[in-house]
């Protein structure tokens, strides 16, 4: 499935990146998980389907259709697969299947971080692309002091027509596992969501 989206809606700085593809000016990155959607919803355009920002009260469960879809927090390093509100808050089970229950509104909301992961962003016609990885050190806990930079393309080939993206967040597969900056200068970009 295709989803066409302005990239500039989605929240991408805590996003998990695996492997990536490149071909004949087309790259695409692997999205293992912390992609954050804004409230939207989906519409058919011209046999497009296009993921749109709206007010909460339209907003439609979008994140159903991405194969990661769970809530993270940061406080605890917890994820949950499954959650949901009652009268006493918020009660998330992790996958090895351990409740949490958090007391309040306050406490329930600072919980709730919903990702989604598990697709491809898609970035097609690329022209130019600067990737910037800072290496972990082996426990991760920080850098390793190497610094791996790949470079495609002219920066100066460029027309009115392409457009700058900007990815930052952990790259766990070669040239990491480390920090990635990655500028691209590409026509188009995408939601690309393999069966």
């Amino acid at each position: 499935m295709i989803i066409k989206v302005d990239f500039d809606v989605l929240n991408t700085f805590d996003c998990t990146y695996g492997g990536f593809e490149e071909d004949a000016g087309m790259v695409k990155i692997f999205v293992k998980g912390g992609l954050a959607l804004p409230y939207g919803k989906l519409t058919n355009a011209g046999g497009e389907i296009c993921f749109g920002k709206c007010v909460k009260d339209e907003s439609e469960n979008v994140e159903r259709l991405f194969p990661r879809h769970y809530i993270y927090d940061p406080s605890r390093n917890l994820e949950y697969v499954e959650w949901g509100m009652d009268e006493g808050g918020l009660k998330a089970r992790t996958g090895t299947g351990e409740w949490t229950c958090y007391e309040g509104e306050s406490n329930s909301l600072y919980a709730m971080h919903e990702y989604v992961g598990g697709c491809w962003f898609v970035f097609d016609e690329v022209v130019f692309y600067r990737r910037t990885v800072d290496v972990y050190a082996p426990d991760r806990q920080g850098s390793s002091g190497e610094r791996r930079v790949q470079l495609f393309g002219d920066v100066y080939f460029a027309n009115q027509l392409t457009k700058d993206f900007i990815l930052e967040g952990v790259l766990d597969v070669l040239p990491g596992p480390g920090w990635m900056s990655w500028m691209i200068r590409a026509k188009t970009f995408y939601i690309e969501i393999r069966q």
